[in-house]
């Protein structure tokens, strides 16, 4: 009779391990499984950001010295605008410097990132990308690759563009 509840207790014990490694295990692989959803929105708050965020809004040292030196001279631009307007007129660098100084603070250093207007690159944190990729795209008109953008915008009818702004966020 001992026999019996011997084996009894032993099998209900193998079991029990069993069950509980299988629950560890399976919350191992939950807990380490990062949400992509997350970087849908960001990607969709970057541009949203970016696009009613006036350059005058913005307290940034590198902003605030273009704007000194005459580099941004439309006020009213929002963040957007003022990087293609630098992107049209051919200024990269002030553009990536731009796009730079005004997203690096809120996006995390793990993540890549990057804005491309019209599929050229302007800026990019380059981090190799081992889950998911998601992009947001935003439309802007009044914009041409080699012509300045801010006067065709001040002084209509002349309209250019459209150009096709898209911002990547990945892991």
């Amino acid at each position: 009779m001992n026999r019996k509840g011997f084996f009894f207790t032993i099998d209900s014990i193998l079991a029990g391990g069993i069950i509980l490694i299988t629950i560890i295990f399976a919350s191992s692989f939950y807990l380490s499984e990062q949400p992509i959803f997350h970087l849908n929105y960001l990607s969709q708050d970057i541009v949203r950001t970016l696009s009613t965020l006036n350059v005058v809004e913005i307290d940034n040292q590198y902003i605030n010295e273009r704007i000194s030196s005459g580099d941004i001279t439309n006020l009213d631009n929002n963040v957007l605008e003022q990087i293609a307007e630098f992107w049209a007129d051919n200024n990269l660098e002030y553009a990536n410097k731009t796009m730079s100084n005004v997203t690096d603070l809120f996006i995390p250093n793990t993540m890549g990132f990057g804005l491309w207007i019209d599929n050229e690159a302007i800026y990019t944190r380059d981090r190799p990308i081992e889950k998911s990729l998601v992009s947001s795209k935003k439309i802007l008109s009044g914009f041409e690759k080699g012509k300045s953008g801010g006067l065709t915008r001040i002084n209509p009818p002349t309209l250019l563009g459209p150009i096709i702004i898209e911002v990547r966020v990945w892991q």
